[in-house]
């Protein structure tokens, strides 16, 4: 296993090429971010080469998959989205599926769903990038997201069964859904093609909290996951500060 550092929520202040350079001078060797539509990527492009990273995931032009009317939208975003990553040599995009639809059952919701991921299988085939489908919790984050168990996610995931659609494991945000994260991660590793962690509650540093990290990233090592932790929290203090404890902290995951 291996860390990144999502530069939007733990540089939110700093410029990208400030970001990037602290992320490679506190030892990390990944990043990930969320929206690509205002980024510069040629610049990105430029630092990644010049620095040695690796962009570990971003996210997919949002869309919702729970209405089969803004399904041509979403594939086109993906479409645009998996041209970036191409650029980019980014293998992981992350798919937030989007809101519950007032009135509209929601089964009839899931089935909208999993009819979109199937759409997306033409479009993934031989480009190498893996969809990550992302639970959230709707308890304080996310209210009216349509996904936010980790076992939903799951059974939609065996439906599509594509090794290119898996699912985001949020630590944090299956923390405040569910607890027993560690049981459900490790039951569910076979299918997690990335993961995010944050301290909870707050969704602060790691190590803040009730959330134990050392022992979570070293069940994952023992269960040999091969994959990302992106750090996606949120720091009150100096974010440099803050990412040099974590460096400190997790120093055999960087």
């Amino acid at each position: 296993m291996k860390l990144s550092v999502c530069i939007d929520s733990v540089f939110r202040e700093l410029g990208l090429e400030d970001s990037l350079r602290k992320v490679k001078e506190e030892g990390f060797r990944a990043f990930e971010f969320w929206g690509w539509e205002k980024k510069d990527l040629g610049l990105m492009t430029k630092l990644v080469q010049e620095l040695d990273l690796s962009l570990s995931a971003f996210c997919v032009k949002q869309a919702n998959l729970t209405e089969p009317s803004a399904r041509s939208a979403y594939l086109d975003g993906l479409k645009e989205t998996l041209e970036v990553a191409k650029r980019l040599q980014c293998r992981t995009l992350i798919l937030t599926v989007g809101s519950e639809q007032a009135g509209v059952p929601r089964e009839e919701q899931r089935r909208s769903l999993v009819e979109g991921l199937r759409a997306s299988l033409p479009l993934l085939e031989g480009t190498g990038v893996t969809l990550a489908v992302e639970p959230l919790n709707t308890l304080i984050d996310h209210p009216g997201y349509f996904l936010s168990y980790s076992q939903e996610a799951w059974d939609i995931l065996q439906e599509v069964r594509h090794p290119q659609v898996q699912m985001l494991f949020d630590i944090y945000h299956q923390q405040i859904t569910e607890g027993h994260v560690t049981t459900n991660l490790l039951r569910m590793l076979e299918r997690v093609g990335h993961i995010h962690a944050a301290g909870n509650p707050g969704r602060g540093e790691l190590g803040e909290g009730e959330l134990n990290y050392p022992y979570i990233f070293r069940r994952l090592t023992e269960a040999g996951y091969q994959g990302y932790v992106g750090l996606e929290y949120f720091t009150a203090g100096d974010p440099v500060e803050s990412l040099q404890r974590m460096a400190a902290a997790y120093s055999e995951w960087l």
